[in-house]
Formats: structure tokens, C-alpha cells, sequence
């Protein structure tokens, strides 16, 4: 199958290209700059159509060409994930394509309502125009948060307890412990037992080929697929085990009602323009309260995407 990766210079595009050839399908990649991509999935792709932007038609029409299905791998900026994912649909339905993965590598969007969670207005709003005006019945796979994201190993970090997040990936305590020390700080609203799920970003990949392989691709809907799941505690827990040298400083940072209270203020504070500034607390918030939980996980529906576990997750990436 000749898969066409938007985006594919990113990070779950990278992993989705890397799966999609491993599978022995043919890969083609639309983006900015080819050389972002690691040397080993750049030789081994179909083609790569370069484009200036997002709304650059003339490389979208030239990318959808003779494909069969087409992943879309956007960033979470606002405009790529209504404007750009709506112009790459509406370019996939001149092409008569029939299979379309949205960017949806979220939590379950559908449980909260438009303007709940300002990060989350584009993929409802895109699912909504999309359900009503198009001829393409999308897909949407849903993974809980991405792992990289919560550990803070790529370059661009952002869920730091600086940032209102949770985990902060560069080292605590003092000049005795040393620059390589396996401190780490945790801040965590609620009891700390409250399920989190979490995707890794090869899994996301994997699980992206397989959904839009699969023989009900072209029904679309949603899917519920996780790497794991586990509680803020039991993460220290996990992270201790793999490093027995290593401690987790846990910060209670207050009760549910706390953070609601707090995450309320920042947008009344910022105004929903500066959402970057606070969405990570209404992020935490519908977590912690399990407003916006997968169902029914549809793992054992694929079992060509093996699921990692956080502990081998953390082995192969030491770095954390």
C-alpha cells in the first residue's frame, strides 16, 4: 500500500514512516524540509513532495496523487489542525482517497465539550466539519498523552512542573548529588492514583499503520489504543524499579478542586488567545478527573502494533 505521512518530518511521523516501511509498505512524505528526516527513512521512501506551507495546494494535489491512504501527522498548532487538515482532506477527496488517519494522538476529545480545552477546539471542530461535508469517513486513533511529551525527552520540553505539568526531566538537588544524578521531581494534584494513559511515540507510529491499513479502514472512527496505563505514583514507582538508584521526589500540590480553581484563574488571567499559558492545568485537570478517559482499549484488534510497557520504554530511553 502507498501510504502518504503529512507531516512526516515530525516526530510521530518519523515513527509512522519507520513502522509503515518496516511493514513493507511504500512511504511517501510531505513536509517542509526532507533533511529533518532520519538517512535510513529518507532513502527508503516512495518519494518526499516538498512544500512552503501548510496551504501550498500545488504540493498537495502533487502528494495525493496514486496514493492509497494518507496519515496525518500535523503538529498541535491550531492552524495545522483545522486549516491544514482540512485543506490535505479536501485535496485527498480530489484524489478519490478513501482511507484518512487524522492527527489524533489525544485523549477522548468527544467526552468534553468546544471551548472546554482550547488545544482540543481544532480536532473537534475539524471532525465536526468533516462528519457533515466530506466524503471521507476519517479515522481518529486515540492514545492519552504522549510519552515523550510527559518525560520531557525531546528538545522541546513543555509539561514541566515550571510549565504546570507534571514531570521535570533535568536533575534535583545539589551539587553532592552530581550533574548525573537519577533525582527527579513529580508534582502531582489528587490523590496520585488516578489512571493516566500514556502512548509512546513508536507505538503512536505503529498503531498509525496498522489502523490505516486495516480492512475497516475506510468505515473511519475512532480507535483506543495505549502503550500503558498507570497512576502518577505508580510511575515514580516503575521509574525507581528501573533505576534502583534513582529517586523520585513527589510534590502534592494540592486537591482536584485546587487545580480547577487555578486552572480557571489562568484562563480568566490570560484569555483564551494565550492558551499556551495555562491549558496544561485544564490538561491535568480533566486527567486527574478522568473526564476524558479512553473506553474500552482496541489493543488485541491489532496485533501487528505490540504495545510497549513503561518499563521497557524507559530502558530504551536513558536519557530520562
Amino acid at each position: 500500500m502507498l501510504i502518504l505521512i503529512a507531516g512526516i518530518t515530525g516526530n510521530v511521523g518519523q515513527q509512522a514512516a519507520r513502522a509503515g516501511l518496516e511493514r513493507d509498505h511504500q512511504i511517501r512524505g510531505l513536509g517542509r524540509s526532507p533533511t529533518k528526516l532520519d538517512a535510513a527513512i529518507r532513502s527508503g521512501l516512495e518519494s518526499f513532495v516538498e512544500s512552503k506551507n501548510y496551504y501550498d495546494i500545488s504540493a498537495l494535489e502533487q502528494a495525493v496523487h496514486g496514493v492509497d491512504a494518507v496519515i496525518c501527522a500535523y503538529g498541535g498548532l491550531p492552524e495545522l489542525a483545522l486549516d491544514g487538515q482540512l485543506l490535505l482532506l479536501r485535496a485527498a477527496e480530489r484524489a478519490g482517497i478513501k482511507r484518512y488517519l487524522a492527527a489524533s494522538w489525544n485523549y477522548d476529545w468527544r467526552r468534553i465539550s468546544f471551548q472546554d480545552e482550547e488545544v482540543y477546539d481544532p480536532y473537534i471542530a475539524f471532525h465536526a466539519h468533516a462528519t457533515i461535508s466530506s466524503s471521507i469517513k476519517t479515522l481518529h486513533i486515540l492514545t492519552g498523552i504522549l510519552a515523550e511529551v510527559f518525560f520531557g525527552s525531546h528538545k522541546e520540553r513543555g509539561f514541566t512542573p515550571a510549565d504546570d505539568g507534571v514531570w521535570d526531566p533535568e536533575p534535583q538537588g545539589s551539587a553532592t548529588t552530581g550533574p548525573n544524578s537519577r533525582v527527579r521531581a513529580m508534582d502531582v494534584y489528587g490523590t496520585g492514583n488516578e489512571p493516566w494513559y500514556f502512548t509512546s511515540e513508536a507505538d503512536a507510529g505503529a498503531f498509525s499503520i496498522e489502523v490505516v491499513t486495516g480492512p475497516d479502514a475506510e468505515k473511519g472512527g475512532f480507535v483506543n489504543l495505549v502503550s500503558w496505563v498507570h497512576s502518577l505514583r505508580e510511575v515514580a514507582e516503575i521509574y525507581q524499579k528501573v533505576h534502583p538508584e534513582a529517586k523520585v521526589d513527589i510534590t502534592e500540590k494540592g486537591s482536584v478542586e485546587e487545580l480547577e480553581k487555578k486552572a480557571i484563574a489562568g484562563r480568566e488571567k490570560w484569555g483564551r488567545a494565550k492558551f499556551w499559558e495555562y491549558h496544561r492545568l485544564f490538561f491535568q485537570l480533566f486527567t486527574v478527573k478522568g473526564i476524558w478517559n479512553l473506553g474500552k482499549l482496541d489493543n488485541d484488534k491489532y496485533p501487528g502494533a505490540k504495545a510497549t510497557s513503561l518499563e521497557r520504554f524507559l530502558k530504551d530511553n536513558a536519557n530520562i
